[in-house]
């Protein structure tokens, strides 16, 4: 990482506080390194969009973040929590952290507002009539509020979705993690996500969000950050990313994506 690219990576944006940061982290996969000497901070209430080609190394920074994934290298820290091998330090950064994969993950057998209760109801101790009222208020915020008594297999991919942002906020989180959460979805069915997801950074959410929508990063970022081969290649404004990157892999990358 050069100099220059360690200091755009390093200066958040947000209220300009620290939120979560990654310092020399490595990870391998047996002979395999997908993360290389990873340096990046990103401020409370920042949007951080990230890009790169599959394989860059994109989720699995993300993934190392609240311990899906284990580094072998270098710290890591959420508010102000370093990340260990303590499984109760583990448990309080998950706590802090929601996350909303490819994948909508619902439990098949029960209904969207159970599948949004759930955790605040056994892990967070709230009583169902609590749940259940921040399990509709969550579901007001994404939009579907019609859907509480029904059951996964009864929406539309772009409802599931919203459905398993609602219910990673449930636990009322500090940061949200999204992993190319638009990716299995039908293109119609995009924009009501990302639009939810919108909504969250403009109320001040923070986010990180690996994705291949250039337009919402365009749109909401503060900062996009560009990986290849396991490394932070570039970091910079939407502005620079889609006008003037600096970067010949960057350039490459966008000239086959826009």
């Amino acid at each position: 990482m050069s100099e220059d690219v360690f200091a755009d990576a390093t200066q958040v944006a947000g209220t300009g506080e620290v939120m979560i940061e990654l310092e020399g982290v490595d990870k391998f996969f047996d002979d395999f390194q997908a993360l290389r000497d990873i340096n990046l901070r990103i401020g409370r209430q920042e949007v951080v969009v990230v890009i790169g080609p599959s394989g860059s190394g994109k989720s699995t920074m993300i993934r190392c973040i609240n311990r899906l994934e284990e580094h072998d290298a270098g710290r890591i820290v959420v508010d102000g929590t370093t990340l260990s091998d303590d499984i109760r330090n583990i448990q309080e950064i998950r706590r802090e952290t929601g996350m909303v994969f490819q994948q909508f993950n619902l439990f098949p057998h029960l209904t969207v507002l159970d599948n949004i209760t759930l955790a605040p109801r056994k892990v967070r101790k709230l009583p169902k009539a609590e749940a259940d009222q921040l399990g509709r208020d969550l579901l007001e915020q994404v939009k579907i509020p019609e859907q509480a008594e029904k059951f996964p297999g009864q929406l539309s991919g772009g409802q599931q979705q919203r459905v398993a942002i609602a219910r990673s906020l449930a636990m009322r989180p500090k940061v949200m993690l999204f992993d190319e959460p638009t990716s299995a979805l039908d293109p119609e069915m995009i924009n009501e996500v990302l639009e939810t997801m919108k909504d969250l950074a403009t109320e001040g959410m923070t986010m990180i969000v690996v994705t291949h929508e250039m337009g919402f990063a365009r749109e909401v970022a503060d900062r996009v950050v560009f990986m290849a081969d396991g490394q932070i290649v570039e970091v910079g404004t939407p502005e620079h990313f889609f006008t003037d990157p600096s970067e010949p892999r960057t350039q490459e990358f966008l000239s086959q994506i826009l």
